[in-house]
């Protein structure tokens, strides 16, 4: 299976385009309180910016619905990644990845069906992501086991993804400060490393018999 791979903390049409072209398949923008927040007007530049194979994911804390939709002004959004709705929540045209940070409950109590996307990340009092702290691993083994189509986030990159994907073998990887030069300004080469590592990682695992 291929880990599918989101560079996150994106800033700038030209590091969109550079993450897609090194082979990202999402790109996050963060639309709420952060470092690398950005606004609705530069989100869309970056929209614009992607080719149509790399997906654009907002990126929120703890937002309402009805705040999360008057931040997005129309943005075209893959997926909303968010915390705190409940599990019945669709949003209107775009996916939810339901963000869980040290969770307290057992990967096999979520739910699965219809199918939703989880997103791993470190705890933080303040930050909705980029931290460069680590999720909790042995969460996340437990959490591909039990089925969940699950991404990684949490201090992840070209050093350790690796680890993570032949230890874990999550659907997908999500990194965002380990890929900077600066904050809020993305490294071609860690980028460029981090993805080559992915896809190396992908070509030793084993077959599924």
């Amino acid at each position: 299976m291929r880990t599918r791979i989101k560079v996150c903390g994106i800033t700038t049409p030209d590091d969109a385009a550079m993450a897609a072209r090194a082979g990202a398949d999402y790109v996050g923008v963060v639309l709420t309180e952060s470092p690398r927040r950005v606004t609705a007007e530069r989100a869309r530049e970056i929209a614009i910016a992607l080719p149509a194979e790399a997906l654009l994911v907002a990126v929120f804390a703890a937002e309402s619905p009805e705040e999360v939709e008057s931040r997005l002004e129309g943005l075209p959004v893959h997926a909303v990644q968010v915390r705190g709705w409940d599990d019945e929540r669709v949003g209107p045209g775009y996916e939810v990845w339901r963000v869980l940070r040290s969770p307290a409950i057992e990967p096999a109590a979520l739910p699965m069906v219809p199918l939703r996307t989880y997103l791993l990340d470190a705890t933080d009092p303040e930050l909705p992501g980029g931290t460069g702290k680590r999720a909790d691993w042995d969460w996340a083994r437990r959490g591909v086991n039990a089925g969940l189509r699950l991404i990684v986030a949490g201090g992840l990159d070209p050093d350790n993804v690796t680890e993570l994907i032949q230890e874990i073998r999550p659907f997908g990887v999500d990194a965002s400060s380990g890929l900077e030069s600066e904050v809020g300004k993305k490294s071609p080469e860690r980028i460029r490393a981090f993805i080559e590592r992915i896809r190396e990682a992908d070509s030793e695992r084993p077959r599924r018999s």
